[in-house]
């Protein structure tokens, strides 16, 4: 049987376009202008293979793709499992059929590695410098220390958990910039393939044990980083488990013109030193808009007495500030949220309920003498006026605690 249509070189050309149509456009989608220009072009064409593979698998003739809404496990993300194979397959078999007798035929799934390692590697990075910023992971907000475990949802548990330990948010920051740069590089591919097995591994736990809705894509880093050191897994297998001596292979790409290297070259200060680069600064860049709002009233307020109702025919009983949200609870157990425009040092506090609302409330702030606040809130012609305690977010017995080198008990409330 001839080698190019053998069942090893099938499959392994079927994995390597599968590569291409998942990770595909990234990371070429950070080059300016490129994403408009061509290649939403690709992604247009993939979607809806997607979408009539949905339509036919779950009897919708209306479906629709949704809009991005923060969780990549969406029912269309779960199509992608079926028309993404198909996509590949249909390439894969147009790719022998039509350059059966090109050398570089063979070679593909060794190329597809190289894109593999660029896609993990930079996505990583991302996520490593996000551990640094405000965003990911948020220290514990006013509205988490007031809530109850049992009100939280597993995703919001984590993300409380890894939020409250900037070192522990270091610690994984500097491990998924380790392997992604290393990544990058071909000489440290393996070890960057090690280390990425390790984080990615620990990702998709994570994400299944406490429902985040990243599962399918942090699989597939564990997956892509599984197949970059398939090559080299027996050389790993002689040296951890035979003990054997042995040594790994780091072939370089022949080219046979000076053109053909110095495309490369420019590649790969494009992919392993731009990119990075500008995907640093973006995270910098967006800084300013998750920067804390300086809101000195923050805290939770607990009413001890209430003179009136509000509009609904219930109390308020709390109402907690957290930089430019507030969050009031009412006697009838809702919650409403609301969004502050602005304060002002008098104790004022103009804030909406929508944003389309003109005229905003008012929420006047007021220090007793004894410790209580005076609360006096205006909304529309109705106006409460509340007595209530306070209490802010270093009062919290979870952000007094601290770090103690020596414990003569175990201290577990």
């Amino acid at each position: 049987m001839n080698s190019t249509f053998s069942p090893k070189n099938i499959l392994k050309t079927w994995i390597a376009f599968y590569i291409v149509v998942y990770a595909f456009p990234a990371p070429f989608s950070y080059i300016p202008f490129l994403y408009d220009f061509l290649l939403k072009y690709f992604v247009a064409i993939r979607d809806e293979f997607t979408i009539l593979i949905a339509k036919a698998y779950l009897g919708q003739t209306d479906y629709v793709k949704p809009e991005m809404n923060g969780s990549g496990d969406t029912t269309f993300n779960y199509m992608e499992l079926i028309s993404f194979p198909v996509i590949a397959l249909i390439l894969a078999v147009f790719a022998l059929v039509l350059f059966r007798k090109k050398p570089w035929i063979t070679k593909l799934f060794s190329w597809s590695l190289i894109y593999a390692r660029y896609y993990v590697g930079l996505i990583l990075i991302s996520y490593g410098v996000a551990k640094f910023m405000i965003g990911q992971f948020p220290s514990p907000s006013i509205y988490s220390l007031e809530q109850t475990f049992g009100e939280s949802s597993p995703m919001g548990l984590a993300w409380r958990f890894f939020g409250y330990s900037d070192t522990y948010k270091i610690f994984m920051g500097l491990s998924e910039i380790t392997a992604g740069l290393l990544l990058l590089f071909r000489r440290t591919t393996v070890l960057g393939a090690l280390i990425s097995v390790a984080v990615t591994t620990n990702i998709v736990l994570v994400n299944f044990s406490f429902d985040v809705p990243v599962k399918l894509m942090s699989s597939h880093l564990l997956l892509f980083s599984l197949l970059i050191l398939l090559p080299s897994i027996k050389v790993l297998l002689d040296f951890f488990i035979l003990q054997k001596p042995t040594r790994l292979a780091t072939p370089g790409i022949p080219w046979r013109t000076k053109t053909q290297r110095r495309l490369w070259l420019a590649g790969k200060v494009l992919f392993a030193v731009l990119l990075p680069l500008s995907m640093i600064v973006g995270h910098f860049a967006s800084q300013p808009m998750r920067t804390m709002y300086a809101n000195e009233w923050d805290g939770a307020y607990t009413f001890s007495q209430n003179n009136l109702p509000d509009s609904t025919g219930v109390y308020w009983t709390q109402v907690m500030i957290d930089q430019n949200r507030m969050n009031v609870k009412t006697s009838g157990k809702n919650n409403h949220y609301y969004t502050i425009e602005n304060t002002n040092e008098e104790g004022e506090i103009y804030f909406v309920r929508t944003a389309n609302q003109e005229d905003p409330y008012l929420l006047k702030i007021r220090e007793n003498s004894d410790g209580e606040y005076q609360l006096l809130v205006t909304l529309g012609e109705q106006q409460m006026d509340i007595t209530a305690t306070r209490k802010k977010k270093s009062d919290y017995f979870l952000m007094q605690r601290g770090f103690h080198w020596i414990n003569e008990y175990s201290f577990n409330r």
